[in-house]
């Protein structure tokens, strides 16, 4: 069990008793032994659509219903964000297919100065690419350093209420340094299940920890836990 796991292992028996907490359980998943997904990811087009379960991985709650949606293939891919509410949760750009700049899947969005990649191009089984750069947080002009190590680590079936689908899974382990000044060493890891038929994941999950600044014994914080899961796409 990796140091993440164990520590929110630990808080989650460190609650009071009577408390019910319903853990978010694993995707349904098997290994394909016959090889990974066949053909290429489908290209962007004007219309194409995808509509996730929001959840939080520590009680199974669903958080929101989120609508995404090609809106512009002019000069980069736009990708609009609405929730069940018709609320904007921000633009996604790629300049490039599978190469994004404008980010908005975190705690605020991020806009990076060289695109970070969602995917590799080549999917092999131990394929990895380490990518640094800059990034402005929200509307600040400031600069943060960020790396991300993005690493293709198998291809699995997996299978949801919208269906059975043939994915190849993604796995990045970011660093960055967070606008907020009392965060210290922040770390995410993130995972896909990208299905090449649809052109995007049909699972996503994001976390993260860091130390906290003046605190000691080394003190860590989490950051939320979500996943993402397709309800469907057109």
């Amino acid at each position: 069990m990796d140091t993440f796991k164990r520590r929110s292992l630990l808080a989650l028996l460190a609650l009071p008793a009577g408390c019910a907490i319903e853990y978010l359980p694993p995707l349904a998943s098997s290994s394909l032994t016959s090889g990974g997904p066949v053909g290429s990811v489908r290209k962007p087009a004007m219309g194409q659509s995808w509509t996730y379960s929001k959840f939080n991985f520590y009680n199974s709650q669903l958080l929101d219903t989120v609508k995404e949606e090609v809106v512009s293939v002019e000069g980069g891919i736009r990708i609009r964000r609405r929730s069940k509410n018709n609320l904007d949760l921000g633009d996604e750009f790629q300049p490039v297919w599978g190469q994004v700049k404008q980010d908005p899947y975190w705690d605020l969005m991020q806009t990076y100065e060289a695109p970070m990649p969602l995917w590799l191009d080549n999917f092999s089984i131990g394929n990895t690419q380490t990518k640094d750069t800059h990034y402005q947080s929200g509307t600040s002009s400031f600069r943060y350093w960020i790396s991300a190590k993005t690493t293709v680590t198998g291809w699995e079936k997996v299978q949801l209420p919208s269906g059975t689908f043939e994915t190849v899974r993604i796995e990045k382990i970011i660093r960055l340094n967070h606008p907020d000044i009392s965060r210290l060493d922040t770390v995410r890891r993130e995972t896909l299940w990208l299905a090449p038929e649809i052109g995007r994941w049909v699972a996503r999950e994001t976390n993260g920890e860091f130390r906290v600044a003046g605190r000691r014994g080394g003190w860590t914080g989490r950051e939320d836990h979500f996943r993402w899961q397709l309800e469907s796409w057109t």
